[in-house]
């Protein structure tokens, strides 16, 4: 049971929001049907996404392939992502997403809407770099990563999870590497009056992230699956893996 709901594609200025989306792959079973995905209706430019009722699973499911079918499409439909966007974090099945263990792993940027106000540097990325992610650590420090062939630009922050959906991050240092040999680096000292930056986590389950920085810049994340999902940084339950950044 379904009832359409049709978002105008309106696409902020490039200058001020980019977006990156790439190819999609789960490591999980292939899904035996799409449920929803980016649509042309006619020749307008409109994109359709699926608004699912039922129970609440029905609901975070049909949220989650919509989501999942826009970032796989051969084009992509800002306008349609926005809504779904909305949609899962009105659906987010987890209560306190920035303590969650969940949280920790390496996640590959697919999708982002950069403010005029965001960083040059992740800006710029954010739109030519399709290998860009982002890795929380259990010791609390995080790594904005991006490959570019030989390049490679390494930004690393100690984190902190200031409330339940809240995760502080200030950026330390900033490491650019040509052919694996470092050949810049820049250590960032606080700025009196200024304070930490912050990332909101608005939608977190095993495989999608969505989350906004304190700019108001949209981010959408997908877990890497490398290894077992014990290497990838989600290793279920048991108190030996609960790291300080869920206990807080």
């Amino acid at each position: 049971m379904s009832a359409s709901a049709t978002a105008a594609r309106s696409v902020a200025p490039q200058c001020g929001a980019r977006t990156q989306a790439s190819s999609l792959r789960r490591a999980r079973a292939p899904r035996s049907r799409a449920l929803a995905r980016a649509s042309e209706d006619d020749g307008a430019s409109t994109a359709s996404v699926r608004v699912f009722t039922g129970s609440s699973k029905e609901a975070l499911f049909g949220a989650q392939q919509n989501m999942l079918a826009l970032l796989e499409a051969s084009s992509r439909d800002d306008a349609a992502i926005l809504a779904a966007i909305d949609e899962l974090e009105k659906l987010n099945p987890t209560p306190a997403p920035a303590r969650d263990p969940s949280l920790l792993g390496k996640w590959r940027l697919r999708w982002s809407q950069q403010q005029e106000s965001s960083n040059f540097f992740q800006k710029l990325f954010a739109g030519v770099a399709s290998d860009n992610f982002q890795i929380l650590n259990k010791d609390d420090t995080l790594e904005n990563l991006v490959l570019l062939g030989p390049l490679t630009v390494s930004a690393t922050a100690p984190t902190q999870a200031v409330s339940d959906s809240r995760t502080e991050v200030r950026i330390s240092t900033v490491d650019v590497s040509v052919g694996g040999t470092r050949v810049w680096r820049k250590t960032l000292e606080p700025k009196p009056g200024r304070g930490a930056g912050w990332v909101e986590q608005l939608y977190l389950d095993d495989e999608l992230r969505i989350s906004r920085g304190n700019k108001g810049s949209l981010f959408v994340h997908s877990r890497e699956f490398e290894g077992t999902r014990e290497e990838s940084g989600n290793t279920g339950g048991g108190e030996e893996n609960v790291t300080a950044l869920a206990k807080r």
